[in-house]
């Protein structure tokens, strides 16, 4: 069956082919073929989609993603192995990783959790197919099942089950090196054809990826690691709202990068910034009848250009929050902007700001500052230029 199909089966998209694909790759590449990808440990927006709120299992889109993820390396439900069994070397729960499942029968299952627990407790040796023939010829011998159990330190239902070849017959010689190797081989393949066969798909994934590793909120600076490429759900900087929740609040134009420099400034010189805990009125442009503020700011994850001067004057002083919706006090005057009257309702964990440290709009000469960068990207660009 091609896997692609299975996602349509499953009731998905090729979209959501084209993710498991892309997300197979990005493992490999980052994780390596014999890692347990836990996607617990790693919120990247190029997993939206993965679910690791089940106490047992990894979902996608509510729906068991163990199907397939083994559909994407040629492996697929029968009847004489029906079960989703999880290798005892995986360590986690809501692993990606394909090489680390198999379809096999409950007495499977409990064969791995005899090996997790020998591997964890004392290294005893697992079944292996040499065990499970000598098992077999013993009980052909005469021996009990009873014996054989405490013999090979088997429980008495393995031992059963091993003298009626019910299963363990070929154990673990499925994941040989040979057999991982084309398992590998076919999940590459897999992956390669989808994404060939989906390239409108392909485009909107790298341009996920893309955003997700490359956009910057306006409190990044260049050369630091922090404020770039770490988003949530609703597009906020998660960078910003862990400094957000330190509470931070301050007004410092020096402290963004040239890219928003001249925004930020453009910004408080329309608010009429007046003492710590009075409201600083909005001076700048309204529409509406006077009913809304309009605020030139271009952020990563707004299509407009403008926004209301509230939401500006958090991003500016508190932290970029993408879509979260911004409000004032309740007896604030009209569009007021001082950060300390400003408050997200959606999240009431943030904690009320602390006094305002710094409002430094003129900064000594706030030209230099402007001039310093600019005389700093005109010598990394002049640096990158190949020699004659």
């Amino acid at each position: 069956m091609d896997p692609q199909q299975f996602f349509f089966e499953a009731s998905l998209q090729s979209d959501d082919a084209v993710i498991f694909a892309k997300a197979f790759e990005a493992c490999i590449q980052l994780l390596g073929k014999d890692s347990c990808w836990c996607l617990r440990e790693r919120t990247h927006q190029i997993f939206t989609g993965f679910i690791t709120s089940h106490g047992s299992k990894l979902l996608y889109k509510n729906q068991d993603a163990r199907p397939l993820l083994l559909a994407m390396s040629g492996r697929y439900h029968t009847d004489e192995r029906p079960v989703i069994v999880r290798r005892a070397c995986c360590t986690s729960l809501y692993c990606l990783n394909p090489a680390h499942y198999y379809y096999g029968t409950r007495a499977d299952v409990a064969l791995e959790l005899k090996a997790k627990k020998q591997t964890q407790e004392q290294p005893l040796s697992p079944v292996t197919g040499e065990i499970a023939d000598k098992i077999r010829q013993g009980h052909d011998a005469g021996e009990t099942i009873l014996e054989l159990s405490r013999k090979y330190k088997l429980s008495y239902h393995v031992a059963r089950r091993l003298c009626s070849e019910n299963t363990y017959k070929d154990y673990n010689g499925n994941f040989s090196e040979k057999y991982l190797e084309r398992l590998w081989q076919k999940t590459v393949d897999n992956c390669v054809v989808i994404c060939q066969t989906n390239p409108d798909a392909v485009k909107t994934y790298n341009l996920a990826y893309h955003v997700a590793n490359q956009l910057e909120c306006p409190w990044h600076r260049k050369g630091v690691a922090t404020h770039k490429g770490n988003f949530g759900l609703m597009g906020e900087c998660l960078d910003c709202m862990e400094e957000i929740r330190n509470g931070r609040c301050s007004v410092d134009v020096t402290k963004f990068d040239s890219l928003w420099y001249w925004t930020v400034k453009r910004f408080w010189d329309n608010v009429d910034i007046k003492g710590e805990d009075e409201c600083w009125p909005w001076l700048g442009k309204t529409r509406r009848n006077n009913s809304e503020s309009l605020a030139y700011f271009p952020s990563p994850f707004h299509s407009g250009k403008t926004q209301s001067a509230p939401r500006v004057a958090f991003w500016v002083s508190r932290g970029y929050t993408g879509k979260y919706r911004i409000f004032n006090k309740p007896d604030c005057s009209p569009f007021c902007c001082n950060p300390k009257h400003l408050m997200m309702r959606e999240l009431n964990d943030l904690p009320t700001p602390d006094k305002i440290s710094e409002i430094r709009l003129n900064y000594g000469n706030i030209f230099e500052h402007y001039r310093e960068n600019h005389k700093q990207i005109e010598s990394d660009s002049a640096n990158k230029l190949p020699s004659a």
